[in-house]
């Protein structure tokens, strides 16, 4: 593939998929991400490595990125006191059934945890080629940002779901706020929910990772969950919402105060939250196959090393160095300070790289 030396030529390349600065809306940031998602493995390497090389982040960190470029966020609640309680008081992560999840025995995993405390963070930790991750939040949007062309490739499952059981569900939001919640919001998480157990179960070729508040809103029963692996954020209640907060409001002066008020008052609902999702980490809290563990700088540390490893093999590979690509590859076995888990995405990926430089 011809070598391109500036961002613009990168750019005019229909074989790759780069998420530039440049993108104002979110339909047009899902539309590049979308297919960069279906690009085969190579071309997304080539797409990461021109990114990288010009941009300072791989095209996954640009999107996400770009989402919260798009999305108003003022630090506007860090004056607010968190009263000394449960409802303020964050406690180490849950992990229900991380091994078997690791290993492929158990091929699903649902993340619960308010909104704010840091789900989507947890699954980006777990994500690689083999793993589907599917956030709740997306069910509803899924008509106003996605083609149903555009389903597939973006996630097998959503494709699958959508295309027959939940097609009723495949709508914009101007015929959604024409139904009931009861006869859309109530159903279509439910439904989706049972569907991916069953999906995930004839597709044991792949891993699937479900995340949204919407598990613990719409399921009272825990034990529903217990063939599959469970993670729980126990990121506090008011931690949580001060984050959504934050990440919510409008810059207008006006909404801002209309936003601090609706805090107060949305107070008890939330707490009903906290009693839902609690019930959770009572019935996970105990079995004999649950962790805990704190999200320290050393996570941190590590999901660093990991990533810029992966930039490391994309560059090598662009460059055809395969010798580089090795020397990565020796490192990672040679490294006991690394997690199984990042160890293993490393070695696997300088595998896949060294196979394609000759396919």
């Amino acid at each position: 593939m011809k070598k391109y030396t500036d961002l613009e030529q990168a750019l005019k390349d229909s074989s790759l998929a780069i998420i530039t600065d440049d993108i104002t809306s979110h339909r047009e940031l899902n539309r590049v991400f979308i297919k960069y998602r279906a690009l085969p493995k190579k071309q997304r390497r080539f797409s990461d490595y021109y990114s990288n090389e010009f941009l300072g982040h791989n095209v996954t960190e640009m999107y996400l990125m770009g989402r919260e470029r798009l999305r108003p966020d003022l630090e506007i609640f860090d004056d607010l006191e968190l009263a000394g309680e449960k409802y303020a008081h964050t406690e180490p992560d849950l992990y229900y059934k991380e091994d078997s999840f690791n290993s492929g025995e158990t091929n699903i995993c649902f993340i619960l945890g308010h909104s704010g405390s840091g789900k989507s963070q947890m699954a980006r930790a777990l994500e690689g080629d083999d793993i589907d991750h599917i956030e709740l939040d997306d069910l509803l949007l899924t008509k106003d940002h996605f083609a149903m062309d555009e389903l597939e490739p973006y996630s097998d499952m959503f494709y699958s779901f959508f295309a027959g059981d939940g097609a009723k569900y495949f709508i914009g939001i101007d015929e959604r706020n024409r139904i009931p919640k009861e006869e859309y919001e109530d159903k279509v998480f439910v439904d989706f929910v049972q569907f991916a157990m069953d999906y995930a179960n004839q597709h044991r070729d792949k891993k699937y990772i479900i995340e949204g508040i919407w598990i613990h809103l719409y399921f009272d029963d825990p034990s529903l969950f217990e063939d599959y692996a469970v993670f729980i954020k126990r990121t506090s209640f008011l931690k949580s919402k001060i984050r959504v907060m934050k990440r919510e409001v409008k810059r207008d002066k006006e909404d801002l105060q209309d936003r601090k008020e609706m805090f107060e008052r949305e107070t008890r609902n939330y707490l009903l939250d906290e009693d839902k999702i609690d019930s959770y980490r009572k019935y996970f809290g105990e079995k004999p196959e649950t962790i805990y563990r704190e999200e320290t700088n050393e996570a941190a540390k590590q999901a660093e090393i990991v990533v810029n490893e992966l930039k490391n093999i994309d560059k090598c590979f662009v460059n055809g160095d395969a010798e580089g690509i090795n020397e990565i590859l020796k490192k990672a076995e040679a490294n006991t300070e690394l997690s199984n888990l990042h160890r293993l995405r490393i070695i696997n990926e300088c595998t896949l790289a060294l196979v394609e430089m000759i396919v």
